[in-house]
């Protein structure tokens, strides 16, 4: 989906978004729109003798007439009486966000296709300055939005505004007779430049434009491709596999086997629609979305529609009674439906029809879809099959699946929205032939786009699910929806998936487990959503039904991985699919990786036991988080190298919940403190990303370490033209995580700020109290359970300060800081309030404000300091014995050393697992340790020495993504280059593969290709 352009006319584009405009304000002497709604309509209307105009209630759109329009031979009417609405007053939901232009908009209805052709035109001072022509091989209404910079002669530019006198509807040919009927006509407004859409109708739209380059809108290109596709003989065995096929599509919509009376549910749900039998079915106009047509608020004719998306909810209900309806009833409720089909038709929604504009549509018409789908052997006997179905077609452009493979690319909302309707959409026809040939295109198309992996694919390469630029979990949910149904219709026959479009969804999907815990996955890659229970929970069918499918290679007919990920997550509650994963095909639980690496998202994983900590960083490559123009206002801050902390009850159970959240207080994160007013951008749309290339973790045996470069000073906007931005604090850090066994060591170095008013701080942890009685515990008094309370540490040398948080984490305090610790109630805004504008999504019901009681403690560095630090280690989980002990457990802890903390290095040692974490900020500098002298380029590196072998676990963290040309970063890493000097003469071992190696002196340079933000293995020997 294309995203919203930044301005500094913020204020008014939120007042614009939520309609606060009243066109009432508007002093036109002339109406900027006519609806034909009494008589004195036409007085201003003139018209040649050829012509005659009245007006007719036999058919209309907004209101209950419309103009009327007879002619024979060369004929016209025209009116000058109209008015243009200017930038300001025209309804545009995104202000100037989006380039607009004036536009016309109108509807006209003809009740015989015929091979004529009439002209629209505007004029000034007697000459005709801009035109275009449609022809009338149509029935019913169509609506149509033509900008003026698309007309013929003498067209304006994008964007300018306009100045015309007389408005004309003329036919030139002499032979010419017709009716026809006008509604609604919008003389002139500003639209939205992208959602203007050609049909066949008016098909010169965006002719400078590639087709379909710009938006979401059904493409004549892709009708036409169906129209002509090829078709061949069907063998029987292709005819018993789309039989299979199609009953299991139906097997989704009617699992019922009790049949009921459901008649008069059925025209309960029927007079929903008001409509009315006569010569055509009249009704309410279908709107594809009521915002984006042009209304006066005061005009009550105008409140009198019908949704697109509210009509399909109507009709798959009926639907759903046909099917579990008794069959002394079942004529009636399909006389219903198709009456309600013939509304549809009737009211343009026919195949190469744009309605002005339709874009998104898998969003709209899902329920549509589904009900058309039910009713097909309905529609089919009533000879309205092929027409329904082609309309779908159209409006899903299932024709894109016959392109060239050189066009397929894969897109999250494609998968979410249209791939399961795409294949519904190809059984919408009476032509087995056409299913076949449709079939195997489809199998095609979506085994190709979901096996991209590189900067095309939404589905990369370590296994993150992109959309808007980035790691998007909570678009992925959709796609992880809708693709499982798709793999489990068509496996076991020709026209399955292939392997390589499957293992990479497959990856994808159970990507999905390991940043989760158990089913929510965090604050740090929630987008747009943070602390908005968002989680896979929704996924147990997908998993299941991927279960079902089959491996990828297609060689057993259940895919033992997956059904273990299934027992991890839901076994427990899934008694009859345990049985029949674990007893029949001997598949137990999985077993996550104790240390994951999601490569495109800078996010780090390290699991022991019951928790998961979820370590969070972003780059020139991956942004910082989505703050949105109504959701996520105060998102600045859920990347400074946040470390989310999850038992095995998700992020609620942890502690995390957005009633009363401190928006500067994500756990492990370095911030300026900043009043919320002052956090919000003043932007609408910002997704940051720093210029800084350092941010990644390295892998070696279930150990981690991660990495980042924090530097708020400069960088650009991830989904928006801006490239030069920054925040005015100038907030840099460098900051790691080592992760060994069952702790988490933290450090900072070079914390630096030029904010001289507002505090510079290291999160802790931020706990929601779900009693204000849920006890803390300190070093300088154990047991804290009194609320509110306030208090502080000074950490002074090696004296041993520590703390433990509401939900059993325990934090050692290292490093000589001050420490603030606070139970309290805290006030905060919700997300998707704008203290700027004061606006808030609809959602919300109002609620701006919320509460709730908190933990929290924090380092405090200062206002403006120039190099502050910290260090501290994170004991996750705690058991009970171990928080009565806890002062003793890190006084006997000697599995660790910080060996380096400064802005050259941060150097930790495992002593358990003799392994030595590496981050190396400044690579122009040796490093003084006993077996790496220095690195090429900063880096992350482990070095695991036993002697006379050595293990090293290199990243370069540069993703090194390329730059296309239109200045956005691609999806896709290439590779660079590490050279690691090591002392001492070493040889590769097995299984090891660098570039070079090279022995000089007492000293052996390793060069290896780094690629994707991937660790790279090298074993050693003397």
């Amino acid at each position: 989906m294309k995203r919203i352009k930044m301005t500094k006319k913020f204020i008014t584009a939120i007042t614009l978004i939520t309609g606060v405009l009243s066109f009432a304000q508007l002093k036109e002497s002339n109406p900027a729109k006519e609806s034909f709604e009494s008589e004195s309509s036409i007085i201003n209307f003139k018209k040649n003798k050829s012509s005659s105009l009245s007006i007719s209630n036999k058919h209309h759109q907004f209101g209950k007439s419309s103009l009327q329009w007879e002619w024979s031979g060369v004929s016209f009417f025209k009116t000058s009486n109209f008015g243009i609405l200017s930038k300001k007053d025209s309804p545009l939901k995104y202000g100037d966000h989006f380039p607009a232009s004036p536009t016309l908009v109108m509807s006209l209805y003809n009740e015989k296709s015929q091979d004529e052709i009439i002209k629209i035109s505007y004029e000034k001072e007697g000459k005709e300055e801009v035109w275009f022509s449609i022809k009338l091989n149509f029935t019913g209404w169509r609506t149509i939005w033509v900008p003026f910079y698309e007309m013929n002669g003498n067209p304006p530019k994008k964007g300018d505004a306009i100045a015309y006198d007389t408005f004309k509807v003329s036919c030139s040919s002499i032979r010419s007779k017709g009716k026809l009927f006008f509604d609604d006509i919008v003389f002139s407004q500003y639209q939205d430049d992208r959602h203007s859409y050609p049909d066949v109708m008016v098909p010169f739209i965006k002719k400078d434009i590639e087709e379909g380059k710009d938006h979401w809108m059904p493409l004549i290109r892709d009708m036409k491709r169906i129209q002509e596709m090829l078709v061949k003989p069907v063998s029987n065995l292709q005819k018993e596999e789309i039989r299979i096929i199609k009953q299991r599509i139906d097997d989704t919509f009617d699992k019922s086997t009790e049949k009921s009376d459901n008649l008069l549910k059925a025209k309960k749900e029927y007079a929903k629609l008001n409509l009315v039998k006569n010569e055509t079915v009249l009704g309410a106009p279908l709107t594809f979305k009521i915002e984006q047509v042009y209304f006066d608020r005061e005009d009550v004719n105008q409140k009198n529609f019908l949704e697109i998306q509210d009509f399909g909810k109507v009709l798959k209900k009926i639907a759903s009674y046909y099917l579990q309806s008794t069959d002394e009833n079942k004529a009636q409720i399909e006389e219903m439906f198709i009456t309600a089909s013939q509304y549809f038709l009737d009211q343009g929604w026919q195949e190469g029809a744009s309605g002005g504009t339709r874009h998104h549509i898998g969003y709209n018409v899902r329920e549509l879809t589904d009900a058309f789908y039910m009713m097909k052997e309905p529609l089919k006997n009533a000879g309205l099959l092929n027409e329904v179905g082609n309309s779908l077609q159209w409006i899903f452009n299932l024709g894109k699946i016959l392109g060239p493979e050189e066009e397929f690319e894969a897109n999250i909302d494609y998968f979410n929205t249209q791939s399961f309707y795409h294949l519904m959409l190809i059984f919408m026809s009476d032509n087995v032939e056409k299913q076949t040939a449709l079939l195997e295109a489809y199998s095609n198309y979506i085994s190709k786009t979901l096996a991209q992996d590189n900067e095309i694919g939404v589905f990369k390469i370590d296994g993150t699910s992109w959309h808007h630029n980035g790691h998007y979990p909570a678009y992925g949910l959709g796609a992880f929806t809708s693709i499982p149904p798709v793999i489990f219709t068509l496996s076991g026959t020709q026209f399955r998936i292939n392997e390589a479009g499957h293992k990479n969804f497959k990856k994808a999907l159970m990507t999905t487990r390991l940043y989760s815990q158990l089913l929510d996955f965090g604050f740090g890659n929630a987008g747009r959503h943070p602390l908005k229970d968002y989680s896979i929970k929704s996924l147990k069918n997908s998993f299941l039904l991927m279960a079902r499918s089959g491996n990828p290679e297609g060689t057993s007919k259940i895919d033992n991985e997956v059904a273990a990920a299934y027992l991890r997550l839901w076994g427990e509650s899934d008694k009859l699919n345990t049985t029949l994963f674990a007893d029949i095909d001997n598949v137990g639980k999985d077993t996550l990786p104790g240390y994951h690496v999601l490569t495109y998202a800078a996010t780090a994983i390290h699991r022991r036991n019951d928790w998961a900590a979820f370590i969070k960083g972003y780059s020139k490559y991956v942004w910082a988080s989505e703050i949105y123009v109504d959701a996520n206002r105060y998102g600045r801050y859920p990347a400074n190298g946040s470390i989310q902390i999850n038992n095995i009850g998700g992020d609620e159970a942890s502690g995390f919940k957005q009633e009363g959240w401190d928006w500067n207080r994500y756990p492990g994160t370095t911030v300026v403190n900043l009043p919320f007013k002052e956090l919000e951008p003043n932007t609408p749309l910002l997704m940051f990303r720093s210029e800084e290339t350092f941010a990644g973790a390295v892998i070696l045996d279930n150990n981690g370490v991660f990495g980042m470069k924090l530097n708020e000073s400069k960088g650009s906007n991830a989904d928006g033209p801006e490239k030069n931005i920054g925040f005015p604090g100038k907030l840099k850090a460098n900051k790691s995580v080592f992760s060994f066994g069952d702790k988490l060591i933290c450090i900072g170095t070079g914390i630096s700020s030029v904010d001289t008013v507002n505090p510079i701080q290291t999160n802790l942890f931020q706990n929601f109290l779900s009693s204000t009685s849920m006890p803390i515990y300190l070093s300088e008094k154990k047991d804290i359970s009194t609320f509110p309370y306030q208090s502080k540490i000074e950490v002074v040398g090696n004296s041993r300060k520590w703390l433990i948080d509401a939900y059993q984490n325990g934090y050692y305090i290292l490093s000589p800081n001050t420490i603030e610790i606070r139970r309290q109630t805290q006030e905060s805004y919700i997300n998707s309030y704008s203290i700027r504008t004061k606006e808030i999504n609809s959602i919300n019901k109002g609620i701006s404000v919320t509460r709730g009681n908190f933990t929290s403690s924090w380092i405090e560095h200062g206002k403006a300091p120039k190099d502050a630090s910290y260090q501290y280690v994170i004991y996750p989980g705690l058991q009970k014995e171990d928080i009565n002990s806890f002062e003793n457990k890190i006084e006997k802890d000697k599995s660790y050393q910080i060996l380096r903390a400064d802005n050259t290095a941060h150097i930790v040692r495992d002593n358990e697992s003799s392994t030595t974490g590496f981050v190396i900020f400044d690579s122009s500098k040796e490093l003084d340790n006993s077996i790496l002298k220095g690195v090429s380029v900063p880096s992350l590196l482990m070095i695991k020495n036993k002697g006379e072998n050595v293990t090293i676990s290199a990243v370069q963290p540069d993703l090194n993504f390329s730059e296309v040309k239109d200045k956005t970063i691609s999806g896709y890493s290439l590779p660079v280059e590490l050279s690691i000097t090591l002392k001492g003469q070493w040889k590769l071992a097995a299984n090891s593969v660098v570039k070079s190696i090279v022995i000089a002196g007492n000293n052996t340079l390793i060069t290896i290709e780094c690629r994707h933000g991937f660790s790279n293995k090298i074993n050693l020997t003397k």
